[in-house]
């Protein structure tokens, strides 16, 4: 009942801030590439996100204010989110530009302030049956570069409308059922019972959330922006290390975004000679548009592979070794594929974008 609850209210709220921003004029407006068969649509609706999320918690567990583990979530969170309004505006009221390097700093502080105020420590590697205890330095530098790079990732991933709030959907809700069917299910005792709990009601809240803006943003009626779905993977990346997560199946299950964005940064760098912050048209999803699938058929696959994927490693239950092997598996065949068709074939590595005069 709370679920459906929830669902209800979240709606209600998303409907409500969609016209208060389009009273107040703060609309995105399209421009001449892949946005311009649009018109004008409430945008900065990551404002919602937030909104909904904190009014939640209140409301269902307001004893979560004073937990580190949420602190550690929205804290950090707030540094990101100024600079990236503060980039939103500059598209929207011409204010400068926040510089690319800037923006990654910011994100690697937060993640420091993240492990800073969780204190996420004494994390565990398990490798073949052998637990290796990992140096809390070497964590803290590896937390920071991981969460960089999920931030960035998905952001990169953007460019079909309700594409990557699908993608971040599948990410909460792989966390939930993982904590849920396969933790809790696997194992007798628990050391982080608290931790795991917190975690599982966050990711079914974002989960929840995410997934209500991908109905948002399918026509689209509205926007979150890039500073929304920074938002979103700040969290997987967050929430995904916080409880010491089975982190194969999470990344399998997101593989398409992480392959995808370490296929196009090495190919903007060796093949390009460019930089790979610049933003192109050589993402997965403009190549498939580029063999002339339409955004739908773009959408419905990249929609269907995350949840096939998912299914796949959660019915692996609790075996690494097989999670291992699976992931090991996609790599070969995503750039494996890749490179046949792009590299050897030669075919359109990239959607060619007509602008309009």
């Amino acid at each position: 009942m709370t679920r459906i609850l929830l669902i209800i209210i979240t709606i209600i709220i998303a409907c409500l801030w969609l016209f208060l921003f389009k009273k107040l004029n703060i609309l995105d407006k399209p421009g001449s590439d892949l946005k311009n068969t649009r018109a004008p649509v409430p945008t900065l609706q990551w404002i919602f996100v937030i909104l909904i999320l904190l009014i939640w918690i209140a409301i269902v567990f307001p004893e979560y204010y004073n937990n580190p583990l949420f602190l550690g979530l929205v804290i950090p969170w707030g540094l990101i989110g100024i600079v990236e309004v503060v980039e939103e505006c500059s598209y929207l009221w011409k204010f400068p530009k926040v510089p690319p390097f800037f923006r990654l700093l910011v994100h690697l502080i937060a993640a420091f302030l993240a492990v800073r105020i969780w204190g996420i420590w004494n994390q565990e590697f398990v490798l073949w049956e052998t637990v290796y205890q990992i140096p809390n330095r070497l964590f803290t530098i590896a937390f920071m570069i991981r969460t960089m790079f999920c931030i960035n990732a998905i952001n990169r991933f953007d460019g079909i409308y309700a594409q990557w709030s699908w993608v971040s959907a599948i990410g909460f809700l792989t966390i939930y059922l993982l904590i849920r069917f396969v933790v809790f299910e696997s194992y007798e005792t628990f050391s982080n019972l608290d931790i795991l709990i917190i975690v599982k009601n966050l990711s079914l809240f974002l989960f929840i959330i995410s997934l209500v803006y991908t109905i948002i943003e399918y026509k689209p009626l509205g926007l979150v922006r890039d500073v929304g779905i920074m938002f979103f993977w700040f969290a997987i990346a967050y929430l995904s290390v916080a409880w010491g997560a089975k982190i194969w199946t999470l990344i399998v299950a997101l593989s398409l975004v992480i392959f995808d964005a370490v296929r196009v940064g090495l190919y903007r760098i060796f093949i390009l000679k460019k930089n790979p912050l610049n933003w192109d048209y050589t993402h997965f999803h403009h190549r498939l548009m580029g063999l002339w699938f339409s955004r739908g058929e773009t959408r419905a696959f990249i929609r269907i592979r995350s949840i096939m994927m998912m299914i796949l490693m959660l019915l692996q239950w609790a075996n690494r070794f097989h999670k291992l092997i699976i992931f090991t598996m996609m790599a070969c065949l995503f750039f494996g594929i890749n490179a046949y068709l792009f590299l050897y074939k030669k075919m359109p590595c990239w959607l060619q974008i007509k602008k309009e005069r």
